[in-house]
Order: C-alpha cells, then sequence, then structure tokens
C-alpha cells in the first residue's frame, strides 16, 4: 500500500527549529523572534522574552550607548527593537522568519 505524507515540514535558519505543517501548506512562520537567543538554563530561543515599549517621543531617538547600561543586541535603531529578554537584557529587533516547506 502506496502511503502518502500527510505532513510537510522545513527548518527554521534563525533557531533551527523544526516546523511541521499539514499539507498543502508550503510556508511556515516561526515565533523564534519572542525568544532570547541566549541560553539561560533551559538552551537557545528558550527563554521568552517581553514586548519592548520606548520611553521617549520618536524624534529624541539615537543609537542606545552600551556603556550607559547592559543594554545588549540591535542597538543602533532604537525604534525597531520589539522585544527585550529581561534575564540578559538583549534587545531585538528581528522580526518572524518564513520557513519553506517542503
Amino acid at each position: 500500500m502506496l502511503r502518502v505524507d500527510k505532513t510537510a515540514e522545513g527548518t527554521c535558519p534563525r533557531c533551527g527549529r523544526t516546523l511541521v505543517r499539514p499539507r498543502p501548506c508550503k510556508v511556515a512562520v516561526c515565533d523564534c523572534h519572542k525568544f532570547c537567543p541566549q541560553d539561560h538554563g533551559k538552551g537557545a530561543y528558550q527563554t521568552a522574552m517581553s514586548p519592548y515599549t520606548q520611553d521617549q517621543t520618536p524624534s529624541t531617538y539615537g543609537p542606545i550607548d552600551p556603556g550607559e547600561s547592559d543594554a545588549w543586541g540591535d542597538l543602533d535603531h532604537p525604534m525597531n527593537i520589539r522585544y527585550v529578554c529581561l534575564a540578559c537584557s538583549y534587545h531585538s529587533a528581528q522580526l518572524p522568519v518564513e520557513v519553506k516547506l517542503s
């Protein structure tokens, strides 16, 4: 008897997670942009980050100076920062990743 695979899968290029969806899906969206890439005891991309809200008006924004705080990550364009890790102060401007499934 011929078995037809009813799922499609692909690997996220950022976090390495394998995404599986029912066919005929050709693309899946990985939510790894919401998780810190650092290992905080659970593994990389396992610690959820909090949504980042700016504390100033957009016209006053310039790059975040890492010398003034413990912030690190995507600091050149603070208006693009979407999430911050409360454990290590990583600031992320990453967007969701579309993963091609086959």
